[in-house]
């Protein structure tokens, strides 16, 4: 019998990141999971704007539940030519400790109001007559 100890972090994250409908994947090779809009597709993911998660030095997210030791973690990134990557921001650092179910509740809580507030972002830079071919950056970053 699986015991909720023996179940990955990464496990109890993406599903907090599902029930939002927060497209998501778990990089094992990079050990953090990608969240990103539904459009662009996994595979040109981390080509634009994207939110990685992960928790602090020391331990590790597909680790089972019972060594987790907090300090989940959100930082969204800009993608430039797949190879190069700008930070945007962190959205989310839980406190040590915290309990992971309601630390993965609140991360996928900031992640989903991160993406809603580029949406915006998007929105109104569309209204502002800008055409098709005009090239829009929708970082509010300086080039890294």
């Amino acid at each position: 019998m699986t015991t909720l100890a023996h179940i990955p972090v990464a496990a109890v994250v993406l599903h907090a990141l599902a029930i939002h409908e927060v497209p998501a994947f778990l990089d094992l090779e990079e050990g953090f999971i990608v969240a990103h809009p539904a459009r662009p597709s996994r595979n040109q993911a981390l080509d634009s704007e994207h939110v990685v998660l992960n928790t602090d030095w020391g331990s590790d997210i597909s680790g089972p539940v019972d060594q987790h030791s907090g300090n989940l973690h959100a930082t969204t990134y800009e993608g430039y030519d797949g190879s190069d990557y700008c930070d945007i921001a962190r959205v989310y650092h839980s406190p040590p400790g915290e309990d992971l179910m309601a630390d993965a509740a609140a991360c996928a809580k900031a992640v989903v109001d991160w993406f809603a507030s580029r949406l915006s972002t998007a929105d109104a830079e569309d209204r502002s007559g800008a055409d098709d071919t005009d090239e829009v950056r929708t970082s509010t970053t300086e080039v890294c």
